[in-house]
């Protein structure tokens, strides 16, 4: 008989190592408690992380300090200029201010000496509001396109647009009805000009839903369908709404857009 390397008087049997040995109830309690808190940290983790990084995507849209500078200045000059009008100054002579700073086609046709203002209505139209819902509906739309729009190009190129599509609101007025005695006022041309650069931009991101759809004809379905919102209540209501300039604004507000996609125009 053999003895083993240990002075047993006999081998180890081969089947022993077939043997699995499962863990003890007391090593397996110790296994769930490490691994369930071992969960518990990673979900921790994963919340901070998740709760940090929506904090840091994730601002207020209206916190004052989230707009940018022009749009913060346009929407005030807007306010300032109506308080003005409105607390500090008589009726007749505020419709006196409207005459003279807004913008009046027949100051140009009349064969009159143009007044000095004629060199600056075309501008200053637009910092003139005929009521306060005016006001409001025109800061409105002002501050949320002009923020979108100057987050992507800035507040000098901003700045240029708008001016550009105030001063082609004008001009188409102008075109259309050049011997209106009736002052044009309000931001509408600026606004509408920025109101087609976000359709257009938008019609045009990748990932945009209504953008995949129209993918065909590209943005212009949307920009053609809100070009005749602008004409046709326009033509119905009349003379009340300058829908020419909405109009103008908003043919050079896509022009511009388009000019500065193609590197064409730079502002």
């Amino acid at each position: 008989m053999s003895t083993n390397g240990n002075g047993n008087n006999r081998d180890k049997d081969p089947d022993d190592k077939k043997i699995i040995k499962f863990p003890s109830l007391a090593e397996r309690d110790k296994m769930c408690r490490e691994q369930h808190e071992e969960e518990q940290r990673w979900r921790k983790q994963y919340r901070q992380k998740s709760k940090a990084a929506h904090k840091a995507n994730t601002q207020p849209f209206f916190k004052a300090g989230n707009i940018p500078p022009f749009s913060r200045a346009l929407i005030a000059s807007f306010w300032i200029v109506q308080l003005s009008l409105y607390l500090l100054i008589s009726a007749p002579d505020r419709y006196e201010i409207f005459q003279t700073f807004g913008f009046v086609p027949a100051n140009y046709t009349n064969g009159a000496p143009w007044p000095w203002t004629a060199f600056i209505s075309p501008v200053t139209h637009a910092f003139i509001h005929g009521s306060w819902m005016h006001l409001f509906f025109n800061s409105v739309m002002g501050v949320v396109l002009c923020m979108f729009f100057e987050k992507i190009f800035g507040a000098r190129t901003t700045a240029i647009f708008f001016t550009l599509c105030i001063l082609a609101g004008a001009a188409l007025y102008f075109i259309l009805s050049p011997f209106s005695t009736l002052p044009v006022i309000g931001a509408s041309g600026g606004i509408s000009g920025l109101f087609a650069a976000v359709i257009y931009i938008s019609m045009t991101q990748t990932g945009n839903p209504l953008a995949k759809r129209f993918s065909k004809h590209g943005p212009w379905p949307i920009l053609a369908f809100w070009a005749l919102l602008i004409i046709i209540p326009g033509l119905l209501i009349g003379q009340s709404v300058a829908w020419q300039a909405h109009l103008g604004g908003y043919l050079a507000g896509i022009s511009l857009l388009i000019g500065m996609k193609k590197g064409r125009i730079k502002l």
